[in-house]
């Protein structure tokens, strides 16, 4: 009985790999061959055949892995190399040959993020460390962009990526979890200390503590116009128009940001009733074709047709023609004609406070006018 059973594993044995030795050296001749004339789709389709029909024993089985690691690697060969570097781990070969085709999985995946972090947990302890730190930063990078905050936490603590850790701790809203990590910041690059402490204030500011979000972005030394919106918009918020003021004026050498600087400081003046200086900046604002442009432009024309505007009134005419021939006659600029009465005015410049038609008065004056003063 036990014969037969050893007899039929046998039999099993050889139709399961059913090569002869003389078979073996045929395909083996083959792989060589081909490998050396870099013919690599032979190399490829003998050796899969080759390592399908003989066991893990065999003792030219760990040449023809090579031969088809670096086959499949040379010819870019994604699918299939991933395929086959997860067999790796079942061969019956030396761990160093294991680490050398993890390090050609490195290469060759190395814009795949979750590929590369399969091999970057295989050779942590054999990549250099300026290798590690590269890497690292890139799956970071790759894994927020596509909002992956937990993969961003789960990678070794580097401090080329602490900073990202913190932000993914922000974006998951674990903000005492923000806090903590940053409270030393000796953990991170001196060129990120002002990012993560922007991150610890927002952190503070989204549990109600307010004070100490606005102590630790003050304290800053470099803040970047979001870090200064912040606190204009703290400030406003405040009623500290002052200090709201201070920022914003910053703000408005900041390009994206102009539109919204200037609008909030006509907003600061027209609560002043400082109009004219309000009319200014909401100009300016209005200028931007965005969301804050356009509430500038529907505030400019509430104060426009509020705010009483003075012209200065040269001469008074029987009719519109001889108005407008006299601002011809004398080669008049910003001058428009406007009935009076039954009488037909001409009319210079339009001024949003007296004292700028006075002073305007005063020239056309000094040119041999006779003027008078007149709200619109």
């Amino acid at each position: 009985m036990i014969r037969n059973i050893v007899i039929f594993l046998l039999l099993l044995f050889n139709i399961s790999f059913g090569l002869t030795n003389q078979e073996k050296e045929q395909i083996l001749r083959v792989i060589q061959g081909a490998y050396k004339d870099k013919i690599y789709s032979v190399v490829i389709t003998k050796s899969l055949e080759y390592l399908k029909k003989t066991n893990k024993k065999d003792k030219y089985r760990k040449d023809v892995i090579k031969a088809l690691m670096y086959s499949l690697y040379y010819t870019k060969n994604k699918d299939l190399f991933w395929k086959e570097i997860k067999e790796i781990s079942k061969e019956n070969i030396p761990e160093e040959d294991k680490k050398t085709y993890y390090k050609l999985g490195l290469n060759l995946f190395k814009d795949q993020p979750e590929k590369l972090a399969y091999f970057y947990e295989k050779l942590q302890g054999d990549i250099p460390a300026y290798e590690k730190r590269k890497i690292l930063k890139f799956l970071a990078l790759e894994y927020m962009k596509k909002g992956k905050w937990e993969d961003v936490l789960s990678l070794p603590d580097n401090k080329e990526i602490v900073l990202y850790k913190v932000i993914a701790l922000y974006k998951l809203k674990r903000y005492k979890d923000v806090i903590k990590k940053t409270d030393k910041l000796g953990i991170f690059p001196p060129d990120v200390k002002d990012t993560a402490l922007y991150f610890r204030g927002l952190a503070f500011y989204k549990l109600g503590k307010e004070k100490n979000a606005v102590k630790t972005i003050e304290a800053i030394t470099f803040k970047t116009p979001e870090m200064i919106q912040f606190l204009a918009n703290y400030y406003l918020k405040k009623k500290n128009y002052l200090y709201a003021e201070r920022y914003l004026k910053i703000l408005t050498l900041e390009e994206g940001f102009k539109d919204y600087a200037y609008y909030y400081l006509a907003v600061i003046e027209d609560l002043a009733k400082n109009y004219k200086k309000a009319i200014e900046y909401y100009k300016k604002a209005a200028a931007y074709n965005t969301k804050y442009g356009k509430k500038a432009k529907e505030r400019l024309k509430v104060l426009e047709k509020a705010l009483p505007l003075y012209s200065v009134r040269l001469i008074l005419l029987s009719s519109e023609d001889k108005a407008k021939s006299f601002i011809k006659k004398k080669k008049l600029k910003n001058c428009f004609v406007k009935k009076y009465k039954s009488l037909y005015g001409v009319y210079c410049g339009k001024f949003e406070t007296l004292e700028d038609a006075k002073a305007f008065s005063k020239k056309l004056q000094e040119k041999g006018f006779d003027t008078y003063i007149q709200k619109l």
